[in-house]
């Protein structure tokens, strides 16, 4: 049995919704059951990041959990680890789990890190797992263009494989009907190409027909400038932290990972883009 996380979610939601159409049997496991699509071949169950009898009743007869990481938090690594206690107890065997590109307990990008500690946690537990680590999405920095007709951040001119999500939805798929060719594997979720953010504004310029422009901060700035929102500092940390990481070159490789797994190149911007006016 596969059970998955993350259902109310864009890329959880997209899985459960793929899933469901191949005709696979899982588990959608919510905080909020009542918000969770009804979907052919699916059961929905109420849980928890965390170790309760209500998580543990939910886990209990899965095999393969697909771990959407939990919500931005300051405790989000407790969370993740009590969750994990219940997969244990519950008897799962292999924990497939969106982590993020190059993680490391000292990466640049603050989040980052929790998604090193989880993927140590998951190992520590003996369970057979695949990480999945997308790189930022390249849908984000649409949205960002899209609302502000700007790009806005300390990334200097460092360069980012920012992948789609759809991608990775793709890629989860694949995962989810095979998972035992990904038996204790880490892949890399990424674009075909690494760009400078000034490159993603002037090709979204380009194809919108408008000008999109990178406005290059300071930190000190961009701090300044993220004020506007009312946040704990772990916050405004994690906002900054996603450029100063481009800026200090930690997510610029270019992986195949994707190419491999689905048989076709990572989409492209521009592919990105014509798709969204299709849709819109």
């Amino acid at each position: 049995m596969i059970a998955l996380t993350g259902v109310t979610g864009k890329l959880g939601g997209q899985l459960a919704r793929d899933l469901s159409e191949t005709g696979i049997e899982a588990r959608l496991l919510a905080r909020r059951p009542e918000a969770v699509e009804k979907l052919p071949h699916t059961s929905i169950y109420e849980a928890y990041y965390d170790q309760s009898q209500v998580t543990v009743e939910a886990l209990t007869g899965v095999d393969i959990l697909f771990m959407v990481s939990g919500r931005e938090s300051e405790h989000r690594v407790a969370e993740h680890k009590a969750f994990i206690d219940a997969a244990k107890l519950a008897g799962v065997r292999h924990i497939i789990y969106t982590s993020f590109f190059n993680a490391a307990l000292d990466s640049t990008f603050t989040l980052a890190r929790d998604h090193a500690a989880t993927e140590d946690y998951i190992k520590e537990n003996g369970f057979t797992y695949t990480f999945i680590r997308d790189n930022f999405y390249m849908d984000f920095f649409v949205e960002l263009a899209r609302e502000y007709g700007e790009i806005k951040g300390p990334a200097g001119s460092g360069k980012v494989s920012a992948v789609v999500r759809d991608d990775v939805a793709s890629v989860a798929l694949a995962i989810l009907q095979n998972p035992e060719h990904y038996d204790n594997q880490v892949l890399d979720m990424t674009g075909p190409e690494a760009l400078t953010l000034g490159d993603i504004a002037e090709r979204i310029g380009k194809v919108w027909g408008k000008p999109i422009t990178y406005i290059e901060e300071t930190v000190d700035e961009a701090y300044a400038s993220r004020k506007a929102w009312p946040a704990e500092q772990w916050e405004y940390d994690s906002w900054v932290s996603t450029y100063t990481a481009i800026a200090n070159d930690e997510l610029s490789v270019v992986s195949t990972d994707i190419e491999r797994i689905l048989g076709r190149p990572a989409t492209r911007l521009e592919t990105l883009l014509a798709k969204l006016s299709e849709e819109n």
